[in-house]
């Protein structure tokens, strides 16, 4: 698993600009290797637990207990408690001072009125961007994989994950270390639990990165074309993540 979601961290919302201790939250999505199905939760560092930012619902913040993993966490994004709400925790991941929080965790939080404001915003701002970028008046190719715009694109990610999936399984079944000293090829050995190539990819030194394979997404979602992300139905993460969806998403 990736120790941190590194395309979500480009769209990105402070909680607040009042303070430099506000937590950051993102959105985040990397198939396989998010948690639980990747149901509605948040990942975080180990650093930030059992601090005043995210303590067990038992305890308090002047006197924070560890969240328990899986388990209701109280998290706060800045110093006020009306900062504060539960939301389950599934492990680490990010950076010190974020939240990375699922699709569906959004999906959940965004249609109530009792969540605190730094929540609101990002939900806000997530929504504008689906309409500024048009995700709203896009064919979406993940409810409708048979409209005539979205076959072709579908039947391509769809069999690049068929071929994949094999290779996957016998990765885990071997182990990485057995399985890439079988790979004459180099673009076929994989790192990160099987999920990702273990070639690095990308522009310049320093903006490399490990292509997400096609196996690592679940069923019915596909990694985009540049190996970042899994894409999913959930227009929100399309556009925080834009352009990496963008061809699952054509135009009318």
């Amino acid at each position: 698993m990736r120790t941190i979601c590194l395309v979500a961290l480009l769209f990105t919302f402070w909680a607040s600009s009042a303070s430099a201790r506000d937590m950051r939250l993102t959105i985040c999505d990397d198939g396989i290797a998010c948690p639980a199905g990747c149901d509605a939760h948040f990942l975080m560092n180990s650093s930030d637990n059992g601090t005043r930012y995210a303590f067990r619902p038992d305890s308090s913040r002047d006197a924070p207990k560890v969240c328990i993993l899986n388990h209701e966490c109280t998290i706060c994004f800045g110093e006020g408690d009306h900062s504060c709400m539960s939301a389950k925790y599934r492990g680490g991941g990010p950076s010190k001072g974020t939240f990375d929080f699922t699709p569906a965790f959004y999906e959940a939080m965004c249609p109530r009125s009792d969540i605190p404001d730094a929540l609101k915003r990002q939900c806000r701002a997530l929504d504008q961007a689906v309409k500024a970028l048009g995700y709203n008046a896009r064919v979406n190719c993940f409810a409708t994989p048979d409209h005539p715009n979205c076959r072709t694109v579908v039947a391509q990610a769809a069999a690049a994950q068929r071929d994949d999936t094999p290779k996957r399984e016998k990765c885990l079944s071997l182990g990485e270390a057995a399985y890439n000293q079988q790979q004459t090829d180099a673009r076929e050995q994989r790192v990160d639990g099987c999920n990702y190539s273990k070639l690095l990819l990308g522009g310049s030194a320093a903006k490399k990165w490990h292509r997400l394979l096609p196996a690592a997404c679940r069923p019915g979602t596909f990694v985009d074309p540049f190996g970042l992300d899994c894409c999913s139905a959930d227009v929100r993460f399309a556009a925080s993540v834009d352009p990496e969806c963008r061809p699952f998403f054509p135009r009318p």
